[in-house]
């Protein structure tokens, strides 16, 4: 650990000293504008019984995780091209098969690569290449690298918005995401031969098949008292091998329909209800349902309480059933850290969960979050053997503490660094199998720095 530790930080003094060096190209105010900058993020991360998508669990873990990345724009009236590039690196202290994984320096690659054309015709943006993107509460559309954790969340896509004025949106976008990263990348890539163990294939996108798609998202901000939301996604998976797409099928595609409403009742109580529907081959019908209504009193800490339930619809034959919800273009954790891991690659589905969240903000730059609640599988699914798995997931529990500690401290030259720490546990129910139902926990602790 010591070795891993001093090349660490030697390759981040690297990193930083390159970002100040360049910063300075940005002193010249002439048509052209340079900047440069980048962050850095630190975990530690410990977990143990954490559930998998087999209704087991997996082995104790311990590691840590150092992610870099560093960005440029340059910028010439209307017109911006962005290029991020980005390393994550592990060191694992347990499991025993995890340690040869994902070693410094690990593998450099292009997190984001676009060119942005603004108020085109004073009317639309346009937006091409590798870049990240997200709508409403991120349940549709999100990450675009499953698989990968929160190493990147890239889409490779081409993204026109246009603007009917400040409150009316319309989003018009193409997606496509090769198995296979089709950019450079630097470093070697790991696979099952690697080290001699299992360790992790970066080139796949998590879900062992191409993905590609288009999709409307419109946004309507005109009534203050009742926003609303509704878009379009048509998407086609396509693999071989895929864990996800129905069972006896190389390729599968789907069609999904939503709305989501923002209404505020009063100065104190608003809600939030996000209803969508999804068509897809071999006659499959699935839908997902969020409910939320929540109450901030103008009080100390500025509380919000939060009751809410989140469904996905199930299939007794789990993830690859016709009638289970596919996740269109979201592959984030989600709920949770313990919560993701029970569907492949974050896949939600068969999911019901009724819940109490509290977001308190305890000064300008601390803020702790807390949620809880019971969790179930409204879709018995087949154990494979002539029977099925219980109904009831677990009961669940998190909080969430963040700090932005340059701010608060009030020290100008360390503005970028924050720190966060997040507690969870599920104390597993019938879902699982026996004799791997223990109580799961995960804990970590994460250093930022933005430069």
């Amino acid at each position: 650990m010591k070795r891993c530790m001093t090349l660490a930080l030697a390759y981040l003094t690297g990193n930083l000293l390159f970002a100040g060096n360049v910063s300075n190209l940005n002193q010249d105010k002439s048509a052209l504008d340079l900047s440069f900058g980048g962050d850095i993020r630190l975990r530690y991360d410990a977990t143990n019984n954490m559930p998998n998508e087999k209704h087991g669990e997996k082995a104790h873990s311990d590691y840590m995780r150092l992610r870099t990345r560093l960005w440029g724009k340059a910028e010439m009236k209307q017109m911006e091209l962005f290029l991020r590039v980005a390393d994550e690196f592990r060191y694992y202290r347990s499991a025993e098969g995890d340690k040869g994984k994902q070693r410094f320096p690990d593998v450099l690659f292009i997190d984001n690569l676009y060119l942005k054309y603004s108020d085109l015709f004073d009317f639309v943006d346009v937006k091409i290449g590798r870049q990240e993107m997200s709508f409403g509460a991120k349940r549709i559309i999100s990450d675009g690298t499953g698989g990968d954790g929160s190493r990147s969340n890239y889409f490779d896509a081409a993204r026109l918005t246009f603007k009917f004025d400040n409150n009316r949106t319309l989003d018009a976008f193409g997606v496509y995401t090769a198995r296979h990263d089709w950019l450079p990348t630097l470093g070697e890539t790991h696979d099952a031969k690697s080290k001699g163990t299992k360790g992790y294939d970066y080139e796949n996108t998590g879900y062992n098949q191409t993905e590609y798609g288009a999709g409307l998202y419109y946004t309507d901000k005109s009534n203050k008292e009742m926003p609303w939301e509704a878009y379009y996604v048509w998407k086609t998976e396509e693999g071989e091998h895929s864990k996800v797409i129905p069972k006896g099928q190389t390729d599968f595609q789907t069609h999904t329909f939503g709305l989501r409403l923002l209404p505020k009742f009063t100065e104190t109580l608003s809600g939030e209800t996000e209803v969508a529907v999804q068509f897809g081959d071999e006659s499959s019908f699935a839908t997902m349902v969020y409910g939320g209504l929540t109450y901030a009193p103008q009080i100390a800490l500025k509380p919000k309480f939060t009751l809410g339930v989140q469904y996905m619809s199930g299939d007794k034959e789990g993830a690859r059933g016709e009638d289970a919800w596919k996740p269109v273009f979201n592959r984030e954790t989600g709920v949770g850290e313990l919560v993701a891991p029970m569907f492949n690659k974050y896949a939600y589905n068969n999911f019901l969960y009724p819940h109490l969240k509290v977001d308190l903000t305890l000064s300008e730059n601390q803020k702790l979050a807390l949620q809880t609640g019971p969790m179930f599988a409204p879709v018995e699914e087949s154990d494979g053997n002539g029977g099925h798995y219980g109904s009831f997931r677990g009961f669940y529990a998190q909080t969430k503490y963040s700090i932005a500690l340059g701010k608060a401290l009030d020290l100008p030259a360390l503005k970028g660094f924050g720190m966060a720490f997040t507690g969870e546990v599920l104390t597993k129910g019938d879902y699982f199998a026996e004799s791997q139902d223990g109580t799961a926990f995960f804990g970590r602790a994460e250093v930022t720095y933005k430069f």
